[in-house]
């Protein structure tokens, strides 16, 4: 089950609320940090599980695309046998691990830069 906090707790809803009317959940959903998702009473939110939430599919898709290229690119160079495997498996770990890292920036920006999506 998903961690329950109430909204108060990851957004200033006094802000909201001094600059008109009691905040909508449009509102509230808008200003919760990324990876929180408001939960249906309206007071509470909950983290967001869902596994490729939102863009993030776009970003698995080019990682898996650019490593298949690269991988059929550079077969030959690899070595034969153990070596080559060995290699293979590196150069995985290496493309995830700078994926890992880089996709959540690429994510953040594009959200800064288009704005939120509903």
């Amino acid at each position: 089950m998903s961690q329950r906090v109430p909204i108060e707790q990851l957004v200033d809803v006094e802000r909201l609320h001094a600059e008109g009317a009691r905040p909508t959940p449009k509102q509230l959903r808008e200003a919760l940090p990324p990876g929180w998702l408001l939960d249906e009473d309206g007071r509470h939110a909950r983290r967001d599980l869902r596994v490729l939430a939102r863009d993030g599919w776009v970003l698995v898709v080019g990682l898996v695309c650019f490593g298949a290229a690269g991988l059929a690119f550079f077969y030959e160079t690899f070595p034969k046998g153990g070596r080559g495997l060995l290699r293979f498996v590196a150069l995985v770990v290496v493309v995830l691990l700078a994926g890992g890292f880089v996709a959540p920036m690429i994510t953040r920006a594009l959200l800064r830069r288009g704005g939120r999506r509903e």
